[in-house]
C-alpha cells in the first residue's frame, strides 16, 4: 500500500509540472532580492546602474521537499552612447522536479535624462526558452519489475518570446512597469506523444510586475528603504511583497518582508568592497506546505568591476554647484562683486 502511495504522489508531482499552464499559476521564477534583480523581471531597468554590472543569484525553494525548485540567474547590463542606451543579457537556469527550463534574454532600454536628474527608461528583450521534462526519470516501478511505459521518453521544445517595460528613477525614487513575456506559446502532442496535450494544455501565461520603492536619509549613517512589488498572472490571486529595508553607512543592511499567502522575508547585506555586493534571505513559509519543508534559501551577488571609477564621478558631480573661492583671500565670490558694491546695489533698489 506504501509503494502505492508512493507511486501516486509522483505521479501527481509530475500532472502538476505538466499541466502547469492549466492551473495557471506563476510559472516565471520567484526572487525574494528582486530589488537588486530587477534586470530579471524589467528590461527597463537595463543599464540604471550607469556602469557596467554583473549579478548572480541561486534560489533553494522549500528545502526539504524533493523536486522543489531551484534557480540560478545571470544578468550583465551597461550603459552605451552617453549613458542614452543600455544593453543587456539575462540568463535563468530553473528546475521544478523532472522540468527544466532555461531562459536565454537580450534587452535594450533607451533612456531619457531630465533635469532633476531623473531618468526614464523605456526597454524590450526578445530570447527564447527551452523547456525539457524526462520523463523516464520517475520511478513507477512495482513489485515485479512492472514499469508504466507512459513515462519512459521525454519532451523538449524551444519557444521565442519578446517582453517590455517602463522604469523610472532617481536617486531615492523608482517606479517600474513590465511584462517580460508576451507569446503564450503552447507546449503541444506532439513534442510529447506519450502525453496527451490536448485535454491539458501547458501554455505560457503573461506576466505583469509593477514596483515601486523610496530612500529615507534618517541621518548621515542610517537610510531606510521601503519597497513594493505587485505580481499579477491571467487567473492567479494577486500577489504582493512588502519590503522594507535599512542601512548603516550603506555598508551594512538588513530586511524584512511579507509575500501575501506565502512567507515572511528576512533579508541581509554587505557591501565587501566598492566592487562587490553580497546578499542573502530566508523565507519562512506559511502556506500549507510550512510543515513539510525547512524554508526558502536565496544568495546573491552583484559585482561591478568600475564602482570606483563610478563614486568618484558622482562626488565631482556633487561639488560642482558648490560656489568658486577666490584663491587671493580664500573667500566666496558673491554675484554682485565685493560687499561695496552689494551695498550699492542695495541702495539703488531702495
Amino acid at each position: 500500500m506504501c509503494s502505492v502511495m508512493k507511486r501516486l504522489l509522483k505521479l501527481l508531482a509530475c500532472g502538476i509540472i505538466l499541466c502547469a499552464g492549466e492551473i495557471q499559476a506563476q510559472q516565471d521564477p520567484m526572487y525574494s532580492q528582486y530589488m537588486f534583480n530587477m534586470l530579471s523581471i524589467n528590461p527597463a531597468y537595463t543599464g540604471s546602474r550607469d556602469m557596467l554590472s554583473f549579478t548572480a543569484l541561486y534560489r533553494k525553494q522549500w528545502a526539504g521537499i524533493e523536486g522543489a525548485p531551484t534557480t540560478f540567474t545571470f544578468t550583465a547590463d551597461t550603459p552605451i552612447r552617453n549613458q542614452k542606451m543600455a544593453l543587456g543579457i539575462n540568463l535563468v537556469n530553473d528546475k521544478i522536479g523532472i522540468a527544466k527550463n532555461t531562459v536565454l534574454n537580450l534587452s535594450y532600454a533607451y533612456r531619457i535624462r531630465f533635469v532633476n536628474e531623473g531618468i526614464l527608461s523605456f526597454g524590450l528583450q526578445a530570447g527564447a526558452d527551452q523547456y525539457s521534462a524526462d520523463y523516464s526519470s520517475v520511478n513507477t516501478s512495482q513489485k515485479g519489475g512492472v514499469y508504466d511505459q507512459a513515462f519512459a521518453g521525454s519532451a523538449s521544445a524551444i519557444f521565442p518570446n519578446f517582453g517590455f517595460g517602463v522604469y523610472y528613477h532617481t536617486q531615492r525614487f523608482y517606479i517600474g512597469l513590465a511584462s517580460p513575456k508576451m507569446i503564450k506559446n503552447k507546449l503541444r502532442g506532439e513534442n510529447a506523444p506519450t502525453l496527451d496535450f490536448t485535454s491539458y494544455p501547458n501554455r505560457q501565461n503573461r506576466h505583469l510586475f509593477m514596483n515601486v520603492g523610496y530612500d529615507f536619509e534618517l541621518n548621515q549613517e542610517i537610510t531606510l528603504k521601503p519597497s513594493l512589488m505587485i505580481k499579477q498572472v491571467v487567473g492567479a490571486p494577486l500577489a504582493i511583497d512588502v519590503n522594507v529595508n535599512a542601512y548603516w553607512k550603506k555598508l551594512v543592511g538588513a530586511g524584512i518582508s511579507y509575500r501575501t499567502g506565502d512567507a515572511i522575508l528576512v533579508m541581509l547585506e554587505f557591501q565587501a568592497q566598492p566592487e562587490l555586493h553580497i546578499g542573502y534571505a530566508y523565507d519562512m513559509t506559511l502556506s500549507k506546505l510550512s510543515g513539510t519543508n525547512a524554508g526558502s534559501h536565496e544568495v546573491l551577488l552583484r559585482y561591478d568591476p568600475f564602482a570606483k571609477k563610478h563614486l568618484k564621478a558622482s562626488r565631482s558631480r556633487m561639488n560642482y554647484n558648490k560656489k568658486p573661492v577666490n584663491k587671493k583671500n580664500k573667500k566666496s565670490y558673491r554675484p554682485g562683486g565685493n560687499r561695496k558694491n552689494i551695498k550699492r546695489s542695495k541702495r539703488r533698489i531702495g
